[in-house]
């Protein structure tokens, strides 16, 4: 009994971590679809919102600009929050930046200068599965572990 709980419990957690992979993969193809189809505006900085990531002691703090634009077409400006931080140093408000905006979706605008970091998009979907992956080979192993040493003696 415990044989089929420990493998099956490893076998269950590796396809939560595919699950996980192909999410990251999804999230992967959503951006360049995105940098695909996005055209470029001129937009102004109307606000600046500042998040803390901290993975250990120290936070790191990224800079995501809210702007505003007009639309190739438009005659009124979307106001949108940026989809990714800017570079350092974060820009003022009433400063221009150059941006990348979803002709469908024109609440879905990135900074231009982003524009290479489309291999960062599904970064964290692809870290955690990676984990759990390592779970699930912890959990074969310790099914190993009891098969060799416990149940055998």
């Amino acid at each position: 009994m415990p044989t089929v709980l420990l493998l099956g419990a490893a076998v269950l957690v590796l396809l939560v971590a595919l699950v996980l992979l192909v999410k990251g993969r999804s999230v992967r193809r959503s951006a360049a679809s995105f940098r695909d189809r996005a055209v470029t505006a001129t937009a102004t900085v109307v606000g600046l919102e500042a998040k803390d990531l901290s993975l250990g002691a120290e936070p790191d703090t990224r800079y995501f600009p809210r702007v505003s634009y007009v639309p190739a077409g438009a005659a009124e400006p979307v106001e949108a929050q940026t989809l990714t931080d800017v570079p350092a140093p974060p820009p003022r408000v009433g400063d221009t930046l150059e941006v990348a905006y979803d002709p469908e979706h024109h609440d879905r605008v990135d900074v231009l200068a982003t524009e290479d970091r489309v291999e960062g998009a599904g970064r964290t979907w692809f870290v955690l599965a990676s984990l759990t992956a390592l779970v699930a080979v912890g959990i074969a192993a310790a099914w190993l572990l009891l098969v060799f040493i416990v149940w055998t003696s």
